[in-house]
């Protein structure tokens, strides 16, 4: 099925978005290098912004490319970055908060479509819930991260089923403890869990099954906080129906798109994907 039409089927589609939400805040300052007596770097602050992160910016990607998207979460995580404004680089992050929501009732798991996974990895996807979806979901794409709280101890190892797994390559490498082979051992390895592997490589591109290989988009980086997320959420909506070379390219198309934009001002829409793959067809020619 080529890609507009993958497009066309998933506007039918009913889809759950299950995972973390994330409270993704920047604050904005002048760089003023290192105070004379401290090891520490200074800034002047300016200004506040604060994005909804996580599962809630990932389902916002799939809003215009299905009919139905739907969103549950047990968890709420605030992350704050402090940001040298002039050209939006990011000097260190804050964990300020772990909240506990309450439990979602997923009834009626099996009634969707499609099941897309968010797994950030701050606790919310106990082994029950892990269980419950990889027993109940008609299709069920996960996607498990590694971030600085839970290095080495969120794996896509946990899950027994997926029927697509996307992750980048530090998680990849982490899930098959193969630290300087090449990472197409990996996404065979992890074909144990799903027909569907795709493997992340920042701007070397992606990686999938088969050793199908797609290069990443050549445009300049603005920030890229959510870009694998936003790869992840658009590819899940229609994994099933194009084969690997596509998928490849949707999900490079929609990274570069979210990293083109600071923070989460703007998700991604199925309109500025097809023009922007349509514009990247035309410049390989």
């Amino acid at each position: 099925m080529s890609v507009e039409d993958a497009l066309a089927a998933a506007a039918t589609k009913r889809v759950l978005f299950i995972g973390e939400e994330i409270e993704d805040v920047y604050h904005y300052g002048k760089l003023q290098g290192r105070p004379l007596k401290e090891a520490i770097i200074c800034i002047e602050y300016r200004h506040t912004e604060a994005f909804q992160g996580g599962v809630v910016a990932a389902a916002r990607h799939a809003e215009t490319l299905c009919a139905v998207v739907h969103r549950a979460s047990a968890r709420r995580v605030r992350k704050e970055r402090y940001i040298e404004e002039s050209h939006t680089r990011k000097l260190f992050e804050v964990y300020s908060g772990n909240q506990a929501l309450p439990e979602p009732l997923l009834i009626g798991v099996e009634d969707y479509d499609a099941v897309i996974v968010t797994d950030f990895g701050h606790g919310m996807m106990t082994q029950q819930m892990v269980e419950q979806v990889c027993h109940q979901a008609r299709f069920l794409a996960v996607n498990v991260q590694t971030n600085s709280g839970n290095y080495g101890f969120n794996l896509a190892t946990k899950y027994q089923h997926a029927d697509y797994l996307c992750m980048d390559e530090v998680e990849a490498r982490l899930a098959t403890q193969n630290q300087d082979g090449p990472i197409e051992c990996s996404v065979e390895e992890l074909g144990r869990i799903s027909p569907r592997v795709v493997v992340t490589l920042g701007k070397h591109g992606a990686i999938g099954t088969g050793g199908v290989r797609a290069p990443a988009f050549i445009e300049p980086v603005v920030d890229t906080l959510g870009a694998g997320d936003a790869f992840f959420a658009v590819t899940a909506c229609i994994a099933e129906d194009v084969d690997m070379e596509d998928l490849l390219r949707v999900g490079n198309a929609a990274g570069k798109l979210k990293a083109m934009t600071i923070g989460h001002r703007k998700a991604v829409t199925k309109n500025a994907l097809l023009h922007y793959l349509h514009i990247g067809a035309e410049e390989n020619q």
